[in-house]
């Protein structure tokens, strides 16, 4: 329920190595990669380093966007899993709905809309071959995921900006009805979070007195409400002790009217997901 980010600017402080062998010593087993972050060697490096048997690891990684079926079968065969040294992936996600990620999302639209469907297409192709076991999306609105589903395709997860000062329940509700989970990046509102859309800090005084109440600290209390909410976070950290708290925040459970206070934070209530 907790995927660990592999971003460099999520881990300020030190090595992505460093900060990925330090999670999975710790308990952590969810890891978040993607080609475009550059560092999958770094993460191979640190899966080796701490030699965990591959059965109790969930990895997860992306292909840039629609990139088509021939394409998209050449990078997870030959370059994703080479580079993070395993014979399989547990989760695939097209990062996002356009092929060139800086058109997103103005430049994405309904545009893009065949390459999305043939790169699907190589994605069930690679889980029919054992490479991958689950695929999904990242960063679709509605409509884009809506053509998958449409065509008969079933996404599993559709990863999006999902924190305390940015959330969208309708869209969380159209993903429901579809089948698709979501898995949030930028949980607490981290150095990943988009600059033109707000947050709630984890020195919130409002945060800080839902915190109290259950002796936890903030970021426990921002992870609890993703996840009482079916969602999965993706959170990272450098710092051993944060690691441990995050790894700690389901040892406790939000009480209903706290998670609709929570739900309250957001400066913007009906902002949409995608910025």
């Amino acid at each position: 329920m907790l995927a660990f980010g592999t971003m460099t600017i999520s881990n300020p402080g030190c090595t992505v190595q460093a900060a990925v062998e330090q999670w999975l010593r710790l308990g952590g087993r969810h890891l978040d990669m993607s080609l475009l972050y550059k560092t999958q060697p770094d993460v191979g490096r640190a899966l080796k380093a701490v030699a965990l048997p591959r059965e109790e690891l969930f990895l997860t990684t992306k292909v840039e966007g629609p990139i088509g079926y021939n394409k998209t079968l050449d990078q997870v065969t030959n370059t994703d899993l080479p580079m993070v040294g395993v014979d399989y992936f547990d989760l695939v996600l097209i990062h996002f709905p356009c092929p060139d990620f800086k058109d997103f999302p103005n430049k994405c639209g309904s545009k893009f809309k065949e390459e999305r469907l043939d790169t699907w297409r190589a994605l069930e192709t690679l889980r029919s071959s054992g490479k991958v076991r689950a695929i999904g999306i990242s960063n679709f609105n509605s409509e884009q995921a809506r053509e998958l589903t449409d065509a008969g395709y079933q996404p599993a997860v559709n990863q999006v900006q999902w924190h305390l000062g940015y959330h969208n329940d309708t869209f969380l509700e159209e993903m429901g009805q579809l089948g698709i989970k979501l898995e949030a990046w930028a949980s607490l509102a981290g150095p990943t979070k988009s600059h033109s859309v707000p947050g709630v800090s984890l020195s919130d005084e409002r945060l800080k007195t839902v915190a109290a109440r259950y002796n936890a600290s903030t970021a426990q209390v921002a992870l609890q409400w993703e996840v009482r909410k079916g969602i999965t976070p993706v959170t990272a950290t450098c710092n051993a002790d944060h690691a441990v708290a995050d790894l700690k925040a389901f040892d406790f459970n939000l009480s209903s009217e706290d998670v609709r206070y929570l739900d309250s934070l957001e400066e913007r209530p009906s902002s949409p997901v995608f910025v």
